[in-house]
């Protein structure tokens, strides 16, 4: 004898197909899950930075946060240029034109004459006992950030002075701020 066609029969099959999915389903998440442990996976060779040991570091230096970020900035610009410098070396290195080769030393140069002369420059405002200071040398100005909420020109006119014998430039060039 034939079943008689019911909806009933359908929608019940129904109901446990789609339970026996989520049992599945579910059975599988959990499996994955408890096989995980809290070791970290092998990278791809990108740094890895601990959040909570960055956090703490940064609390800590609270105190020195304008010598911090001074030294921050510098270390930034000394990255940047010493990225600049060592594309120019491979330019050097592999460049079959001669122009391009004389072209690339000359700028890799003028970087190393600005990176000394900064240092020279900071170094000589650390000495006369004037605000921590933060020097960037470009083609067209000399920008001196000083560590200082408010500068008098008694000492505006000794940073300007230090960086026009250091840079040969004319007062006009030379941008003296506070950080603040």
């Amino acid at each position: 004898m034939k079943k008689k066609f019911s909806y009933k029969n359908i929608i019940f099959k129904g109901k446990r197909l789609a339970a026996l999915c989520l049992f599945v389903v579910f059975g599988a998440g959990l499996a994955i899950t408890s096989s995980m442990t809290g070791d970290i996976p092998v990278h791809d060779g990108d740094v890895l930075v601990d959040s909570l040991a960055v956090a703490e570091k940064e609390d800590k230096a609270g105190d020195k946060s304008s010598e911090g970020s001074f030294e921050e900035m510098r270390a930034a610009l000394t990255l940047e240029r010493n990225k600049l410098i060592s594309t120019l070396d491979s330019t050097i290195d592999n460049s079959k034109n001669d122009a391009e080769k004389a072209n690339a030393s000359k700028s890799k140069e003028k970087i190393a004459e600005y990176m000394e002369t900064e240092l020279a420059i900071e170094s000589l405002i650390k000495s006369k006992n004037l605000p921590e200071s933060f020097v960037i040398i470009t083609d067209s100005s000399v920008s001196i950030t000083v560590d200082k909420q408010e500068l008098d020109t008694n000492t505006v006119a000794k940073i300007c002075d230090i960086a026009m014998r250091e840079t040969d430039r004319s007062a006009d060039k030379i941008v003296i701020q506070s950080k603040f």
